[in-house]
């Protein structure tokens, strides 16, 4: 049976439930702002979604993993579906693990750790996942997050809608995108190589406008350098910062035709291609994690 863990400070309260280790709600106590979406099913059922053992899109839902053909959902791996256990909680503070069990070592066949530590600070909310290796031999895998952020608020102005907001990179330098095909498989070029990149022709430098229209299935971006990436108000000036330091791509999605909230997604992985072997092994943007090894996904959230 699911729980949801409530942490809280003097400036931010945070909720987050069992069940995938998913956040449902970060909320200003000043004014009641929440930051996350509600997880309305009639427009997008979930919230922030932790992403592993891989992201995005699975070509015909199967990886063959060490010659073995295993069956997959066609997004993001298995954390969001299954229940995590908490092994540590304080008032600001929780910490949830996942570890393998009967059902992932069917498709996953490897002895793990997976944890996500949640804890509301005076500036928002430090999030940190971190993989362990707990098996004798080293495996592949990728891990990111799919935090969908209120866009307009509900304590905005009367009149504001999304269009009032916008993606704001740290780095406001020329974007490069990530060419996907239109179902969100990567594209090859005429040798097969991957992944292909091209401007991205932004109006402004490193920002990207939102409208109503939403994204289909996203638009990818290399990051080249920036600590964050942000979503800014544009009448207020206020803006939240999500950590992508060390993260080699950011996905930006909205549910099409949902002009609530925009996802803002740093990911250590991309989707498999469009010409796709199905292969684990040869699927690109995989991260290696000897035995007894760890690897720290930080995305830290900063609410200015």
């Amino acid at each position: 049976m699911s729980e949801v863990v409530t942490i809280k400070n003097s400036k931010f309260k945070a909720t987050i439930s069992t069940f995938g280790a998913e956040i449902q709600s970060l909320e200003r106590l000043s004014d009641g702002t929440q930051f996350i979406h509600d997880g309305n099913p009639d427009i997008w059922k979930s919230r922030a979604p932790i992403l592993f053992p891989f992201v995005a899109r699975c070509l015909d839902n199967k990886f063959f993993i060490e010659g073995k053909e295993t069956t997959w959902t066609k997004n993001h791996g298995f954390v969001r579906e299954l229940e995590t256990k908490v092994i540590l909680k304080e008032e600001t503070k929780v910490i949830f693990e996942l570890t393998e069990s009967e059902l992932t070592l069917n498709r996953y066949p490897y002895k793990f750790s997976l944890q996500s530590a949640y804890e509301v600070t005076e500036k928002g909310l430090d999030w940190k996942i971190t993989v362990k290796n707990n098996d004798t031999k080293a495996f592949r895998f990728s891990v990111g997050t799919h935090a969908a952020f209120t866009a307009p608020r509900n304590t905005d102005e009367k009149g504001t809608c999304i269009e009032d907001y916008q993606v704001v990179f740290e780095k406001q330098e020329p974007l490069t995108a990530v060419m996907c095909t239109p179902e969100g498989f990567l594209k090859v070029d005429d040798k097969g190589n991957t992944p292909v990149t091209a401007p991205y022709s932004e109006k402004e430098k490193g920002i990207v406008p939102l409208t109503a229209a939403g994204f289909g299935n996203g638009h990818l971006f290399l990051n080249t350098g920036s600590d964050w990436v942000g979503l800014k108000n544009k009448k207020t000036g206020s803006i939240l910062k999500i950590g992508t330091k060390g993260f080699p791509y950011v996905m930006i999605w909205q549910n099409m035709g949902a002009p609530h909230f925009i996802c803002i997604e740093p990911w250590h992985g991309i989707p498999d291609t469009e010409n796709t072997d199905h292969i684990w092994e040869n699927k690109a943007g995989l991260i290696d994690l000897a035995p007894g090894a760890s690897f720290d996904s930080v995305q830290n959230i900063v609410i200015e």
